[in-house]
């Protein structure tokens, strides 16, 4: 990994820390692994500390990580799946896209 983009990781570490919800995991983010990473930053830091994750991921890795691991909890993350899908992912109608793709997800992880 080149050193402009460990800095960047490193600096989204460093938010999360100040977040306060890092305290649980190892304190060198090199050992953390990016969809962890990522899944905790969308649901911790603040919308302007967003773009952090816009420097080190392509936006459809990021969509994607935040189907997986958010979006297919269903109701437990609501607010900010919501959120996310209005003013980070700009989804024209939010509310379509989570009943799509959050309840599916969701039951076959209890069937599975």
């Amino acid at each position: 990994m080149d050193k402009a983009l460990e800095s960047k990781k490193q600096s989204l570490w460093q938010q999360l820390e100040k977040a306060g919800c890092a305290w649980s995991y190892a304190k060198n983010p090199k050992k953390i692994d990016d969809e962890t990473l990522v899944e905790k930053a969308l649901i911790y830091l603040e919308f302007e500390d967003l773009h952090l994750l816009l420097d080190i991921y392509s936006m459809s890795y990021l969509r994607r990580v935040w189907r997986e691991r958010l979006v297919s909890q269903g109701a437990y993350y609501d607010i900010i799946n919501w959120l996310l899908a209005a003013m980070f992912f700009n989804i024209h109608n939010p509310d379509k896209y989570l009943k799509r793709y959050g309840k599916p997800k969701l039951e076959a992880r209890i069937e599975g």
